[in-house]
């Protein structure tokens, strides 16, 4: 393959620390045997590993209260000139825990071209069905796919017109998913969401308390809450949200944590158990 491999990921302002940025550049490490530059995107740099390719953010042509509600930094991956035209980017949100090898990822951008995106998640009753049977709610934004000079028109669109855009579209991920060059999913067995494939809706969680690892996936995607690390933490507590929740460390998930954390020239220490009453981050967060 001739093509230069990115993977990509973007922090603005500080709702994630650098340790999420340390980490996934770990675990990409770990599980791309392509050559591959690993880049954040950023205006916040301090603290991320020497790992990290920093990347500074271009000009956002929206204004700073518009970037969360519509997360649309996150278009810079698009811009002309971030990357050489013929770069296979690969876009991950910083909280993705890589769970398999991403060589599929690159292999399938580098044969068909395109765009891929996830397909949002439907809600556990359409699981009976089959993939083709269940409603198409458009694309989530975790993880993202392309060749960079095929899809230079959805930042030039936005930069020309950004509120305009941000009024039809409301957040990224259906600008991208309506308007990116050849937009396919990737195949539905790859990206998976941890509140969905993981945790059970009440009253099913009361069930057992025990949250298995996924067999399969390639890609687990801590959309919405919790985060990875609101449940590595020792102790009692409670995570998640009003249906679907748990209580204390999720074992394999602090083993992550930690193993990757500690690859890094900025170790990431398991945080302490959070309070009950201590706010999540928001900014670049969606819930789906």
């Amino acid at each position: 393959m001739n093509r230069p491999v990115v993977v990509a990921c973007l922090k603005w302002g500080h709702p994630y620390p650098p340790e999420y940025v340390n980490v996934l550049a770990a675990a990409v490490k770990d599980n791309l045997s392509f050559n591959h530059r690993f880049v954040c995107i950023t205006d916040a740099p301090e603290g991320l590993s020497s790992d990290v390719e920093v990347m500074p953010l271009p000009e956002i042509p929206i204004e700073r209260a518009k970037w969360n509600t519509g997360f649309w930094p996150k278009l810079a991956i698009f811009k002309q000139g971030m990357f050489d035209p013929e770069t296979i980017v690969l876009y991950l949100d910083v909280d993705l825990m890589v769970t398999q090898s991403l060589d599929p990822f690159i292999e399938i951008l580098n044969t068909d071209g395109g765009l891929r995106i996830i397909r949002e998640w439907n809600p556990d009753i359409w699981n009976l069905l089959p993939i083709w049977a269940r409603p198409d709610r458009g694309g989530n934004g975790s993880a993202i796919g392309f060749i960079a000079k095929e899809q230079y028109n959805l930042f030039d669109t936005f930069e020309q017109n950004p509120y305009e855009v941000d009024s039809d579209y409301r957040i990224d991920q259906v600008y991208i998913t309506e308007t990116a060059n050849r937009r396919r999913y990737w195949p539905h067995t790859w990206c998976l969401s941890f509140r969905r494939s993981c945790v059970p809706h009440w009253p099913l969680n009361l069930l057992s308390r025990t949250i298995r690892k996924p067999r399969r996936g390639k890609l687990l995607a801590f959309h919405g809450c919790p985060n990875p690390t609101d449940v590595v933490a020792d102790g009692h507590y409670r995570w998640g949200t009003k249906w679907r929740y748990g209580f204390g460390p999720i074992r394999w998930v602090q083993e992550y944590w930690n193993r990757y954390a500690g690859k890094t020239d900025s170790a990431a220490k398991a945080p302490a158990a959070p309070h009950a009453e201590q706010p999540q981050p928001t900014e670049s967060k969606r819930v789906a």
